[in-house]
């Protein structure tokens, strides 16, 4: 069952459909699902445990709603109603076992308001005013989803007043570049050192030629992360059709913890729609920013078992998986 805390005056519209709202924890009214037509784009953030998105999170969700296109967020949680300030963003409080991003994002979706979806993380804001309608019209000229936006790295404090209005400076050179500091004036600017370069690898069940980014010398890093290098995309992220994401039965919910249920999504979607990635045009100028934190998540016992999960489904192919998950959620529904 969701828990939802209802804001005065809204209790009678909650009894007679209780999914309709959910918890209003920032500025605005709690709006019935009759005024669904108004939201264009519901953005849909997971958050739960010790992520360090918490300290993050209200410059997020204030960055998505200073958008030019009418969206709501989601701050979907896996019980937690005690987040303090979320930046506006409604609290949809899932049940306590829900502990994984792609279950979360589950929950946002079935609540969701907007004609699209774009299924984000609670420490990726994005660049510019005008991200959403940039994005919206690149998944137009594509004609199915777009997901991957290039994404640069601020090792700092997430500045709520101030992150949608940073802007990326000129790279060395005209190349594109990743991790960066941020002056007085909001300009980011590459930090030197760092090196991006392309590697196939496998990614959304194919081997492609990625672009990845080797931090500068010095970077701190977790002792518990063991990666080599870094993406200089953001690599859960999505915009799709609402439609299109029930069609493919949302994320699998076999995964739990973090890793891999993206990349299964990805799989699905791509053997429905044509999904443009980002990162393949980075002068477009569609651009998101991620707060750097520790990144313990490499090698624990979830994501060896969401690896091998991921591996056996993308096996049995697209058509599989997404039979598999049709039936998941209808029987999650009874």
């Amino acid at each position: 069952m969701w828990h939802f805390l209802a804001a005065p005056g809204v209790a009678r519209a909650l009894a007679e459909n209780p999914m309709a709202l959910f918890c209003g924890t920032g500025p605005g009214p709690i709006v019935p699902e009759m005024t669904r037509n108004i939201i264009e784009v519901s953005v849909i953030i997971p958050l739960y445990g010790h992520h360090a998105g918490r300290a993050s999170v209200a410059a997020v969700a204030a960055a998505w709603l200073s958008q030019d296109v009418p969206c709501e967020v989601i701050l979907a949680t896996a019980g937690d109603m005690h987040l303090g300030d979320t930046g506006g963003a409604r609290l949809l409080c899932a049940p306590p076992g829900l502990r994984a991003p792609g279950l979360l994002r589950n929950a946002g979706a079935a609540v969701a308001r907007g004609r699209m979806l774009y299924l984000s993380d609670s420490d990726v804001a994005p660049l510019g005013r005008d991200y959403l309608s940039r994005a919206l019209a690149a998944a137009r000229d594509h004609g199915g989803a777009w997901a991957q936006p290039w994404m640069y790295r601020l090792d700092g404090p997430a500045r709520r007043a101030a992150v949608v209005d940073l802007r990326p400076g000129p790279g060395t050179g005209g190349r594109p570049y990743c991790m960066v500091t941020a002056d007085s004036g909001g300009t980011l600017h590459p930090c030197p050192g760092e090196v991006i370069s392309r590697q196939r690898m496998e990614h959304c069940g194919a081997v492609t030629e990625l672009p990845v980014m080797y931090p500068p010398p010095g970077t701190d890093r977790h002792p518990g992360d063991l990666r080599e290098w870094r993406a200089p995309f953001h690599w859960g992220a999505m915009l799709l059709g609402r439609r299109l994401f029930e069609e493919v039965g949302g994320y699998c919910r076999g995964y739990y913890g973090w890793g891999c249920e993206d990349d299964d999504l990805f799989v699905k979607v791509a053997s429905r729609a044509p999904v443009a990635m980002g990162w393949a045009d980075p002068g477009s100028g569609i651009g998101c920013l991620h707060f750097e934190h520790p990144y313990p998540y490499s090698g624990t016992p979830e994501r060896e078992a969401n690896s091998t999960l991921y591996a056996r489904r993308v096996a049995e192919g697209a058509a599989a998986m997404i039979e598999e998950d049709l039936t998941g959620a209808r029987a999650a529904r009874v």
